[in-house]
């Protein structure tokens, strides 16, 4: 079977993959900026490795984009305490490479490419060039090529914060699950988060692979970036001082479709004489087609919507909707929050729910494709999933006019954290036993 799966990845699969990327790239920006960097990518790389301490091992960490890349984050920090360590973080899409950022003062260099196409002549180049002492894939993005040449070379390999989702399909199917199972072969080490998933994983490799419980970095990179974003403010004055505030993050525009008719007809009634609603919206992808987009929509469609762009908060003037244009502050702007929602549950997927969660807030989402952290926070009582504007009226209004239940609600959303582990230090100590 590994013959087989070997000539199948590389003369049908990875052709066929890279035809078709190719194809739609002429369409779409991200693929064509990541074909674009991928060009020069060896003539950049050579010289940021010739700049790193000599003296200390490389750790390769390959993120497919930036919320894997929030993920090895706290890795990163947990490792750079040694001072044993380079590190070369390696991108798949652009919105990674181009966005991601480190927001603590390391000892060591940190230097940030693009992963090279999988083919062996790429892949043993890149390897030749980073020379890494170890390899660490965050949940995902397992590349077969990557992998085999690891296990050739004998690098030390694993993957962290993996999950075993029988809700998709790839995980259910018997050939695709051989694939998988061809895949987590090469893997040194499973980092799972539960011992649910390990108990699955074991099933899967018959006990022959190394599972291991680590826990999930994301709830310690949450706790982290909510430490950061308490000590910044990003909103002053008295735009929302003595008002409910509404924040919805990451939306699309089925969202806005189930959300803005709530907002327009409980700004018209009001939610009492004491209560004011102000609405923090931040869209998924806050292009300047987008943005005109909604305040079109708002102005055709619902007369009590008054909406101005975050870049221009300075002239605030009582408007009851306030559109994020820029990317990067979703998360501090969590903390202003009564009540939160969380977008892409009708459309692409759930976003972060744990984000909003981590500030002790109920979280609302779409109920059409929920993400296994928004069935976690529903299980704990803390998250609530909506399925129309109808009901999404009755659960806002009530959390917003009880302070108790929302507090209660909050304090099981926030209960999520509770059982918050040391993931990172885990993964560290295996790291620094092992190399």
């Amino acid at each position: 079977m590994k013959y087989f799966w070997f000539i199948l990845y590389n003369f049908f699969f990875l052709p066929l993959f890279w035809l078709a990327a190719k194809t739609i790239s002429f369409f779409n920006n991200k693929l064509k900026a990541g074909f674009k960097a991928r060009k020069d990518l060896f003539k950049h790389l050579n010289p940021k490795v010739r700049g790193l301490d000599p003296k200390k091992k490389n750790i390769l960490i390959h993120c497919a984009s930036l919320g894997e890349f929030e993920q090895a984050k706290p890795i990163i920090d947990e490792l750079d305490k040694t001072g044993k360590y380079n590190f070369i973080v390696s991108f798949f899409s652009p919105s990674g490479f181009n966005h991601s950022k480190i927001d603590s003062v390391l000892r060591s260099k940190i230097i940030k490419t693009y992963l090279p196409y999988d083919n062996p002549k790429n892949i043993s180049r890149f390897l030749d060039v980073i020379s890494p002492a170890a390899a660490i894939f965050i949940k995902y993005d397992l590349w077969h090529n990557l992998l085999k040449e690891l296990n050739e070379r004998r690098i030390y390999n694993m993957v962290v914060n993996s999950a075993f989702d029988i809700r998709r399909f790839k995980w259910r199917f018997p050939i695709t699950l051989s694939y998988k199972k061809y895949i987590y072969e090469m893997v040194d080490v499973i980092g799972v988060t539960d011992d649910e998933d390990k108990q699955r994983f074991d099933e899967l490799m018959d006990n022959k692979s190394k599972v291991v419980v680590f826990g999930d970095t994301k709830y310690e990179r949450i706790s982290k970036a909510k430490e950061i974003s308490s000590r910044k403010t990003l909103i002053n004055g008295n735009v929302l001082t003595n008002k409910n505030v509404f924040v919805v993050g990451s939306s699309w525009d089925k969202d806005d479709d189930v959300i803005f008719p709530v907002l327009d007809k409980i700004s018209s009634n009001g939610l009492s004489e004491e209560l004011t609603l102000v609405t923090i919206l931040a869209p998924h992808e806050p292009t300047e087609d987008t943005l005109e987009q909604i305040e079109y929509d708002l102005h055709v469609k619902y007369p009590h919507l008054k909406s101005i762009r975050y870049s221009e908060i300075n002239r605030y003037d009582g408007e009851n909707l306030i559109i994020i244009d820029c990317i990067g502050i979703l998360m501090g702007l969590y903390k202003y929050a009564h009540v939160a929602y969380v977008g892409g549950g009708y459309q692409t997927g759930m976003h972060n729910v744990l984000e909003p969660a981590g500030y002790g807030i109920p979280v609302l989402f779409g109920d059409e494709k929920l993400s296994e952290d928004a069935e976690h926070l529903i299980k704990n009582g803390g998250g609530i999933a909506i399925e129309d504007s109808k009901e999404l009226y009755k659960n806002l209004l009530s959390l917003l006019r009880k302070k108790d239940y929302r507090a209660e609600i909050g304090n099981k959303s926030l209960s999520v954290f509770d059982s918050k582990n040391d993931a990172s230090k885990r993964i560290a100590e295996l790291i620094n036993k092992t190399i």
